[in-house]
């Protein structure tokens, strides 16, 4: 395995394995008259998409999960020149590895958290909106295999709008449920 001495195994005891996290972090060196080299930044793999015809991006953020519970936040920015209106609910397929749309059951909100339901917004260009999807990962079916999704097919609105695709396990169990909230402006609501 790369990265790994040849050699026997060892134990540390846990206080010097600490000391030594403790020291590296630090920016302390092992040997003597050694400097600690910084780590190089990561470069963006892929660059920017263009500017879709209707104005938009939408984008996925990484999968918060937790004994079960999964969330991942999604974000609609106008990328476009002119305001974008929006309101109510994002459109949510999710996809098999084929990008085939699998039998999943879309609800408004869940029981992981609670939805205060649409208001109309405007985004001016740069402005963001964003919603959350939540699901449980529970297999209460061991008849049939657990529903495990490759890709999310994004639109603005409920029943409308060009897709946009985003690559992202969506590891619903045997429940085949999803629930999303409403899009709510990103940051402080502007004054009225």
């Amino acid at each position: 395995m790369p990265g790994r001495a040849a050699g026997p195994v060892t134990r540390t005891a846990p206080a010097a394995v600490l000391a030594a996290v403790a020291l590296v972090g630090a920016g302390c060196s092992a040997a003597p008259g050694t400097t600690a080299q910084p780590e190089p930044k990561p470069t963006p793999s892929r660059t920017a998409p263009a500017c879709p015809e209707d104005g938009v991006v939408i984008k996925g953020s990484r999968v918060d999960a937790a004994m079960g519970t999964r969330a991942m936040g999604i974000t609609l920015t106008n990328c476009g020149t002119h305001p974008y209106r929006l309101d109510g609910y994002p459109g949510v397929r999710v996809l098999d590895e084929h990008r085939k749309p699998l039998d999943v059951k879309i609800g408004h909100g869940s029981d992981i958290v609670d939805d205060v339901g649409p208001e109309p917004l405007t985004l001016k260009p740069g402005e963001h909106a964003r919603a959350v999807l939540m699901w449980r990962n529970r297999v209460t079916d061991v008849t049939g295999p657990a529903v495990n999704g490759a890709f999310l097919a994004l639109t603005p609105a409920e029943g409308g709008g060009r897709p946009q695709t985003v690559r992202e396990l969506i590891d619903l169990g045997s429940t085949g449920k999803l629930g999303v909230t409403a899009w709510h402006r990103e940051g402080p609501k502007p004054r009225r």
